[in-house]
């Protein structure tokens, strides 16, 4: 059965809802393609080997501009305490790490969503606001949390400036076609000492299992690189590159635990937030374990990953 989407998001583009880019970290027009998903092109730069998508959406944060009656059924059991979200341990997990660098102080979300992060953000003790673009799901963050939540997009929201210890983008910065003037935005909000955690989901990981749909000559399909909302796919080294170009040093590189999204989508269409018995998917969160421990001891033996779904990166300023 087909999922019920809350979003704008489509199966295939025309050539009138995208547009051509340069590369977004070195300006270079040399883009080599290496695969296309939903009539979207997914190259690699010749000059600095960047991943992303062009052509690409365009406006593709408006995918999630879309109903919030949907978004609000969809979540509806977590709203109301009854289930938990099935992220719930990886934010926790996160919010762990996070602590590591900073025990306490102000925290801002970039890309809050329904804003299932947040809440814990806000449970763990820190004064936590939350940035988010999508009317939708700004307004069950502000109404089912009680969150205080920006709505706007985060380069032009008016904030003080050295204001926060801690700003996060988490499973967000894949889907920003500008990082540049994010970068920008979230030095000048930063406090000196503050710190600045991004995590996204990994290129490298995301090159394994096309060259494997390739190999076994499996057709091109939405999960590969989810191209209509990421359209920029980082790697340790382009990453590294992308934060020190704007005034950032990453100062601990990590892989956090792998997402298990459930599978109850393919069944009834809907409850896609709520986490799944495990007898519904038990190879896959096998298999994303093991990857997980692979990707965690490659990373410590050679500072890159191959094999993690998901990287996430401290950064502080210069």
């Amino acid at each position: 059965m087909e999922y019920i989407r809350g979003g704008r998001q489509k199966s295939f583009y025309t050539d009138e809802e995208k547009e051509i880019v340069n590369c977004p970290l070195c300006g270079s027009n040399e883009p080599i393609r290496i695969d296309e998903e939903s009539g979207l092109g997914i190259v690699r730069c010749k000059v600095c080997r960047l991943i992303y998508v062009s052509p690409r959406v365009k406006a593709s944060h408006e995918n999630y501009w879309g109903d919030k009656s949907i978004y609000y059924n969809e979540a509806r059991l977590i709203f109301e305490g009854k289930k938990p979200h099935h992220r719930d341990k990886n934010y926790e997990a996160e919010i762990r790490f996070i602590r590591r660098f900073k025990r306490e102080g102000k925290w801002l979300d970039v890309g809050t969503n329904m804003g299932f992060f947040l809440r814990k953000v806000v449970k763990a003790g820190y004064q936590a606001q939350g940035v988010e673009p999508s009317p939708a799901l700004s307004s069950l963050a502000k109404e089912q949390f009680n969150l205080q939540i920006y709505e706007k997009m985060f380069e032009d929201v008016n904030l003080p400036e050295k204001n926060y210890d801690i700003i996060t983008m988490i499973d967000v910065f894949e889907h920003i076609s500008n990082p540049s003037l994010v970068l920008q935005k979230a030095h000048g909000l930063l406090k000196d000492d503050g710190i600045l955690v991004i995590k996204v989901p990994n290129g490298n990981y995301n090159l394994l299992k096309m060259r494997v749909r390739k190999m076994f000559g499996l057709r091109s399909n939405l999960y590969t690189w989810n191209a209509y909302e990421h359209v920029i796919h980082y790697t340790v080294d382009t990453f590294s590159k992308m934060a020190k170009k704007h005034g950032f040093k990453v100062i601990k590189k990590h892989v956090p635990l792998p997402i298990h999204p459930p599978v109850w989508a393919k069944y009834v269409g809907h409850y896609y937030q709520y986490p799944s018995p495990f007898v519904l998917d038990w190879q896959k969160r096998l298999a994303r374990n093991l990857l997980y421990l692979l990707g965690k001891m490659e990373l410590f033996l050679t500072g890159r990953s191959t094999f993690s779904p998901d990287l996430m990166f401290v950064l502080k300023k210069w």
